[in-house]
């Protein structure tokens, strides 16, 4: 009898040990979805895109936490990054990813390139507030709609696209 008991016992502990295990290999301290359905996609672009590893292997490395919903954006674009605020060491940011009517795919590249931006932001210490957060980007890159655009930021779209079509 307690032999069958130890053994059980150590299945759970097994199968406890590798979910967690790939939990941690999947999870990111610095991306928090709001919500299971982006939580959802976040997983997903984890799973099958190396890019967005590296993406948020950076993020995790630095004092940027970025929050994901899904919603709309201002002047029509499908994703958008929005700075929240900074204080206790650690900078917030949102991005919003439009949903509805795309392809998985797209969406995961969409939220990619802004992770990109999110990591843009973590390699610029002097982004402390709203203020700072457009100059800086304005410096890098272009005025693009209501926003900015940066260069850095279309390649990472096309690379992820790339990666998740094989």
């Amino acid at each position: 009898m307690r032999r069958r008991l130890v053994a059980v016992c150590v299945l759970v502990s097994i199968g406890s040990s590798a979910a967690a295990e790939r939990l941690t290999r999947n999870a990111s301290n610095a991306i928090r979805g709001e919500g299971s359905a982006i939580q959802l996609l976040i997983d997903r672009g984890m799973e099958r895109s190396g890019t967005f590893r590296e993406l948020a292997a950076r993020l995790d490395g630095s004092d940027v936490t970025v929050y994901v919903r899904y919603s709309r954006c201002g002047g029509g674009v499908p994703a958008c990054l929005l700075w929240a605020s900074a204080a206790g060491g650690v900078r917030r940011l949102l991005v919003k990813v439009d949903g509805v009517g795309r392809p998985q795919n797209d969406l995961i590249a969409l939220l990619a390139h802004e992770l990109q931006h999110a990591n843009e932001v973590a390699s610029s210490p002097s982004i402390r507030d709203l203020a700072s957060f457009q100059e800086v980007f304005a410096a890098r890159g272009w005025r693009s709609g209501d926003g900015f655009e940066t260069a850095e930021a279309k390649a990472i779209t096309r690379r992820v696209t790339a990666e998740l079509s094989r």
